[in-house]
């Protein structure tokens, strides 16, 4: 019993200091004349308890220490402080609040997997242009036709619809069942991959929120982000309708869909992959600046200083250059345009076709020919093709821009180590995508090439996203990062105020 006697102070740190005012009637505490003085959470919880340790009562300093070691969950919440350093640690939502402050880890590894599925359907997409059996799958199903063909006379039925569409007709009229299936297992496989980007992200998506593991900023990103999804498989079928009727391309052309649709297509798969990375990067970069608040409040007053504005709005321009780029890609490869003009730097016999041949009248369908400037950038493949070069050109060159830029003695003592290495990698993807353009071209846009031209393009953007998620100034979470700081503060007064006393 004397052990035990002894050990009494020991537990007795651990229980709560009840303030006197927890012990007075609700209507003695209202007419109190310092009830007024009181904030407003103290005067709804009428004095709640504070789990501050007591550690008056512990014998020596050493006892205390070895209560902190032995429990330190409880140390952490009990010398918190504050309700809401604890949301931020934990990811629970504060009090009268739907959602956390800070979104969960597990939220932002889902979005990077979601951006990473988008990427390998893009890709893919490519690759069953490129093979042309887009056009194999002639009508659109969303539930029944997510299973292939079953029996022959399920086969025999695809491939009488496909007989009767314009590619058949006037590009594979002596195609067989065997080879049409090939060309319908990738178109197949394409939109299967659609179906499961689609619910692999719709269904955590409602799992997340309805478990309150997402902030109220993301949530409705992921709302947005759904809902591009679901218009990007309508678009996916608008473009696909177009390559299906004589009547949407020129008499005798090649059957192809239309380069509008392609690019709209294109585009808006490029967006869904942006957002996903972008606010996975986000939510892990806010986490690893919680998880020391001195340390993460030091880096962003660093990222305050204005000469840092300069270089986050060339990454931000660099990004939409970038982007823009794609899309001239997107009308290129929709027009076919790579089939021509196959040599760098030139084209025929200078750096640029004649002019007359890059305005070509026949592209205006205007009697005032005032369309003719824009029909011949979006529709005429000589000027498709110059733009889309000069646009490569032009943003090789702002990546090399940028990367002296950064190596300025100012850029060298702002930059963050993780955003110089950032810069670097830039750098290196610029310089594989111009190689892998220019062999595309010269080798006449053979399939291997092509695709890893595309997917050479999303690496690029990956990269100048993490880029400028190194260096952008989250405002949200310098909040949070302030909130927490203050808790801090406020336990470390508390455990000095009621630091450990030699009896």
């Amino acid at each position: 019993m004397a052990s035990l006697g002894g050990s009494v102070p020991f537990f007795r740190s651990f229980a709560p200091r009840l303030s006197r005012e927890f012990f007075t009637c609700r209507q003695c505490l209202t007419q109190s004349p310092s009830y007024a003085a009181k904030p407003a959470a103290f005067r709804r919880q009428f004095g709640a308890f504070s789990f501050t340790p007591n550690t008056n009562n512990v014998n020596s300093a050493a006892a205390y220490a070895r209560a902190k070691k032995a429990f330190p969950s409880t140390w952490k919440r009990s010398a918190s402080g504050s309700a809401a350093a604890s949301a931020i640690e934990t990811g629970t939502p504060k009090s009268g609040s739907r959602f956390p402050d800070l979104s969960h880890k597990s939220v932002a590894y889902w979005l990077l997997g979601s951006a990473a599925s988008v990427f390998g359907i893009v890709v893919f997409g490519g690759l069953t242009r490129l093979t042309e059996s887009g056009l194999s799958i002639t009508e659109w199903r969303p539930v029944t036709g997510s299973l292939p063909p079953m029996n022959a006379d399920d086969w025999e039925s695809e491939f009488a619809k496909y007989r009767d569409s314009p590619e058949f007709q006037l590009l594979n009229p002596h195609m067989t069942l065997s080879e049409f299936k090939s060309i319908y297992y990738m178109e197949w496989i394409h939109r299967l991959w659609g179906r499961f980007v689609g619910l692999s992200f719709v269904l955590p998506a409602v799992y997340f929120v309805a478990r309150k593991k997402v902030s109220k900023p993301i949530a409705l990103r992921l709302a947005g982000i759904a809902g591009l999804i679901g218009f990007q498989g309508f678009l996916g079928w608008w473009m696909v309708k177009s390559g299906l009727k004589d009547d949407l391309f020129a008499p005798g052309s090649h059957p192809r869909v239309s380069q509008y649709r392609l690019t709209a297509h294109l585009g808006a798969a490029f967006v869904c992959y942006v957002a996903m990375l972008w606010n996975g990067l986000a939510i892990l970069r806010s986490h690893r600046l919680l998880a020391d608040p001195e340390a993460g409040t030091k880096l962003l007053d660093s990222l305050r200083d204005p000469k840092l504005k300069v270089f986050r709005r060339s990454v931000a321009g660099l990004a939409l250059l970038v982007f823009t780029t794609v899309i001239s890609g997107a009308l290129v490869a929709g027009l076919d345009a790579g089939l021509i003009y196959n040599e760098f730097p030139f084209m025929g016999n200078g750096l640029a076709p004649p002019k007359s041949e890059l305005f070509d009248q026949r592209y205006s369908r205007l009697e005032d020919r005032s369309d003719l400037w824009w029909r011949n950038m979006l529709e005429n493949p000589s000027l498709v093709q110059l733009d889309h070069r000069i646009l490569a050109m032009t943003t090789f060159s702002s990546i090399m821009g940028l990367w002296a830029y950064s190596k300025t003695p100012a850029m060298k003592r702002l930059l963050p180590p993780a955003a110089r290495k950032g810069v670097h990698g830039v750098v290196a993807f610029a310089f594989m995508q111009v190689g892998l353009g220019i062999s595309t071209l010269l080798y006449l846009v053979p399939t291997p090439l092509a695709s890893a031209h595309q997917a050479g393009s999303m690496f690029l953007l990956t990269w100048v996203l993490v880029l400028g998620s190194r260096i952008w100034h989250p405002s949200r979470t310098a909040k949070l990062l302030q909130m927490a700081a203050k808790a801090r503060g406020q336990a470390l007064s508390n455990a000095a105020a009621h630091g450990p006393r030699r009896v």
